[in-house]
């Protein structure tokens, strides 16, 4: 029987079971086939799991991501994750940066503390961000079902993608995202409308929904935010999204200020407090998109294949 050694993570949090679950699988000898990665992420049925493939003399990286429902391009929470356990196990010491050669572009993530890997934040660069569609606040309200008068109408709503497609959706206040509810066959005919599902949008990919508010939790956090996804036909709401929350940073930069440093806290609502760090700026007409957090350890073991 073959095995390979997989490492268990929570991500964005410093407390374990809090952020964003992660299964690391180190897959250097390519034993496990895509359609295994696929059906292991099913069994496991984390938000991600990710497949370290090569190394690359430890320069460089080679990473496939995969939801229970399909690989994606690109993922925030799994590539911190992931280079994370790559620092603490796979080199022979921490480097301060460590390139993950992702599908849909390379990511480069820097360590605060290469002397304590386990109280380090990882904190990776995004790729620029495209400003895909505009949407008016009525349209939204309609498509998913929602009372106008949750959404912050001085505020636009974006669709908007740093290698996966997230929907940027201004609320008002604390209490009306936090009473938000979402039917699966409503939102997912909303997104086939728009040509936004995966069996007819141009990617193949289905965008996201992101709902933020400015209103907090806690005092010391700037946004509070919610991620909603459709996967194998259900609404999940995502305890820690990187890749959304650069998506945000994009357009907080575009919107509200050419420089932005701030804390979103995510996951909340359901119990899993998340942490993530943005720091961003725009200038000569170029994104620098940071996204960072700490990464937990929690397990390790052999996968039989």
């Amino acid at each position: 029987m073959t095995e390979i050694d997989y490492y268990l993570v929570d991500v964005f949090t410093s407390q374990k079971y809090g952020g964003n679950q992660l299964a690391v699988f180190v897959d250097f000898e390519n034993k496990v086939s895509t359609e295994n990665m696929l059906n292991i992420a099913r069994e496991l049925n984390f938000p991600e799991i990710t497949f370290v493939k090569d190394s690359n003399n430890n320069e460089q990286f080679d990473v496939r991501i995969f939801t229970p429902e399909y690989e994606v391009p690109f993922a925030g929470h799994p590539s911190l994750g992931t280079a994370f356990i790559i620092s603490k196990y796979l080199l022979p010491t921490p480097k301060k940066s460590i390139t993950l050669n992702l599908k849909h572009s390379n990511i480069s993530i820097d360590l605060t503390s290469i002397n304590d890997v386990d109280t380090s934040d990882f904190i990776m660069q995004q790729a620029e961000p495209e400003f895909v569609t505009r949407y008016n606040h009525q349209e939204i309200a309609d498509g998913l079902n929602l009372k106008l008068d949750i959404l912050d109408t001085q505020k636009s709503i974006e669709e908007i993608t740093t290698g996966l497609p997230y929907i940027v959706i201004p609320v008002i206040n604390l209490e009306k995202i936090n009473q938000i509810k979402l039917d699966s066959q409503k939102v997912i005919e909303f997104l086939i409308e728009k040509k936004k599902y995966k069996t007819n949008s141009t990617t193949g990919l289905t965008t996201s929904l992101f709902f933020v508010t400015e209103e907090t939790f806690e005092k010391s956090n700037s946004f509070n935010t919610r991620m909603f996804c459709i996967e194998n036909g259900n609404l999940v709401e995502d305890a820690a999204t990187g890749s959304a929350n650069g998506c945000f940073l994009a357009y907080l930069l575009k919107n509200k200020s050419f420089e932005i440093s701030a804390t979103v806290e995510q996951g909340f609502q359901i119990g899993r407090k998340s942490y993530i760090h943005l720091d961003g700026k725009f200038k000569n007409n170029k994104y620098s998109l940071k996204i960072g957090g700490k990464v937990v350890d929690v397990s390790k073991g052999k996968w039989k294949v």
